[in-house]
């Protein structure tokens, strides 16, 4: 994702693509809850390459079990994986195989 320039301080903000961001604030004092139920979902299509840079820079990734380094199938065939952001926040990552694919 690329990084749009922001003049607020304790921001990011990253270009989604097709005129979508996702805005993220720096500034929570309480810890975050640990929940993979609570997260966003995102889809790419190749999960390799998404896996190899994660081990690459030592950042685990799990199933939804928490099970380090393994994917799951969801019912429509999209493989899952999920992994936190540096806040604690859970990112789903999916692949675009299944049913629902572009």
């Amino acid at each position: 994702m690329r990084i749009i320039p922001t003049p607020l301080k304790n921001r990011r903000w990253l270009d989604l693509g097709n005129g979508l961001a996702l805005h993220i604030l720096d500034g929570r004092t309480a810890p975050k809850p640990s929940n993979r139920n609570e997260h966003l979902a995102l889809h790419v299509d190749d999960l390799a390459i998404v896996t190899t840079w994660l081990e690459r820079h030592g950042i685990v990734w799990t199933d939804l079990a928490g099970n380090p380094h393994r994917m799951q199938i969801r019912f429509d065939g999209v493989r899952q994986m999920y992994v936190q952001d540096p806040d604690g926040y859970w990112l789903e990552i999916g692949d675009s195989r299944g049913a629902f694919t572009r």
